[in-house]
């Protein structure tokens, strides 16, 4: 016999397994108990919520035999017993004439659906409620839309009507106000997680924690497609499926590698960055998968961080903005690793433009541990960008020494020194907590110091540029970028 997929193996029998779509299964159980359904259902909600298996399990229970002996006794029904799936109508329901089910999608035009409906005027062959169950019916042409409305607005004697759909918007007026609606929920990632660890029991294999979230998170509140890709990986896994076999099995990148770019990143070292998406690439992952995956990583580093009560979210904000950018950008564009790249390394160390000022004379700046202190001076700056008038004077200031705990700040005029002494006390608390330690700043004012953009310049970049400015005599620059 032939392998069965695990979306259909899955398959709520009863009303009692349709997961995650309790308010929809209550409200069956109560009109099933009480006899009062109709005849017309339109069920709405995205791919693999449940539509379809609802409308057979709805159109199944009008038929069971125990169910309406029930009903005659006006006994309260459980939705374990909805259906019943052991009388002779529940065991003969998939081979039923009485049972249509017909895709508007592959079949829309007035003619297949005339001939489809052509038997709702003759009574069911055996069952006690002939069912016609109509997938994706917002796909049927006007003209069909109008064949099965006035069976609608006045149905034969026992027949029932079941309508699903992807996009309400687009089923007529008319259609949606003779039916009762049903809308299906995107079924939450805990309770998808959930049911994959029931399954794989069921199946015999383990399945970790870490792996069933990855595979509820990438189904995107779809249960079948969750199914679809864990049958792929226990498939493909020995007898335990892991995160690794997810990232392998589906093509993913690893939570590892991404907190590597990020880690990077946040330590503004650009060659740990280029390692780290050098190493994302050789995985064989497209330009903008990676990009995606790092947006919802960081998106899940940030709502760990409000379960911790912190607060501080400029820079993981400003790294979702670039990434959602870059993403915009490459498409139709020949270099999306180049983008994804670039993108990365400018988050890595900010670019700063300058303008023209007066001439002066150039010095080479002294060199001890001003790369360590422009580390600390940039990664804090970075976290205040949403403070205007302080990022304003930060951009002028030059890191000229970094010695002990003190970071001195160069400015070569008065005003914005003062402006900065304004929110000194800020920036040094800011500053503290990205260096883990208390650190002074010092402020001086220099109108021959060198520019920003060749003072924070790390060797042998800083020497280069400033043996240029020499030979050329310029005291500064337009604008350096990357």
């Amino acid at each position: 016999m032939a392998y069965e997929a695990l979306y259909t193996r899955g398959r709520p029998k009863t009303l009692s397994q349709l997961i995650g779509q309790e308010h929809i299964s209550n409200a069956l159980t109560r009109a099933i108990s009480s006899n009062r359904l109709s005849h017309a259902y339109l069920l709405v909600g995205t791919r693999g919520t449940g539509k379809t298996s609802t409308a057979r399990l709805l159109a199944k229970a009008m038929n069971c035999d125990r169910v309406h002996a029930a009903q005659l006794d006006g006994r309260p029904l459980e939705k374990k017993e909805i259906p019943c799936n052991r009388c002779e109508s529940c065991r003969a329901f998939d081979t039923s004439p009485d049972n249509v089910e017909f895709d508007a999608a592959s079949n829309r035009s007035v003619e297949d659906v005339t001939r489809l409906l052509s038997t709702a005027y003759l009574a069911p062959l055996r069952a006690r409620v002939k069912t016609f169950i109509i997938d994706e019916v917002h796909m049927l042409s006007f003209e069909a839309v109008n064949s099965i409305l006035k069976l609608i607005e006045e149905p034969p004697p026992n027949v029932a009507f079941f309508l699903a759909t992807t996009e309400l918007n687009k089923v007529p007026m008319t259609i949606r106000s003779r039916c009762q609606v049903l809308n299906f929920r995107l079924i939450p990632q805990a309770v998808i997680a959930q049911y994959l660890a029931t399954l794989a029991r069921r199946l015999n294999v383990g399945l970790q924690e870490e792996a069933a979230k990855k595979i509820a998170r990438l189904a995107e509140g779809s249960m079948r497609d969750a199914m679809t890709y864990l049958d792929q990986c226990y498939a493909m896994a020995d007898k335990e499926i892991t995160l690794e076999n997810v990232n392998e099995t589906l093509g993913l990148i690893s939570d590892e590698n991404l907190d590597e770019i990020i880690s990077a990143v946040k330590a503004k070292d650009r060659a740990a960055v280029g390692r780290a998406v050098t190493q994302a690439f050789s995985s064989g992952l497209a330009a903008n998968v990676i990009a995606e995956s790092l947006i919802t990583r960081l998106r899940d580093i940030e709502f760990d961080m409000l379960e911790r009560d912190e607060k501080n979210f400029a820079e993981l904000d400003n790294f979702i903005d670039a990434l959602r950018k870059s993403i915009g950008e490459m498409f139709g564009s020949g270099i999306p690793d180049i983008i994804l790249e670039m993108t990365l390394m400018k988050l890595a160390a900010p670019v700063q433009n300058f303008v023209m000022t007066t001439p002066a004379q150039i010095s080479a700046p002294p060199n001890e541990n001003l790369d360590a202190g422009q580390k600390i001076f940039y990664h804090t700056a970075n976290s205040l960008s949403e403070d205007k008038s302080l990022s304003f004077a930060l951009s002028k200031a030059i890191v000229t020494k970094f010695a002990g705990d003190t970071l001195t700040l160069g400015f070569k005029s008065a005003a914005i020194a003062n402006e900065f002494k304004k929110s000194q006390t800020q920036f040094e608390e800011a500053m503290a907590q990205s260096a883990n330690r208390a650190i002074k700043i010092s402020v001086e004012v220099d109108e021959n110091l060198l520019p920003p953009a060749v003072n924070n310049l790390a060797e042998p970049a800083r020497s280069n540029l400033v043996s240029a400015m020499k030979f050329f005599n310029a005291s500064d620059v337009m604008k350096i970028s990357d």
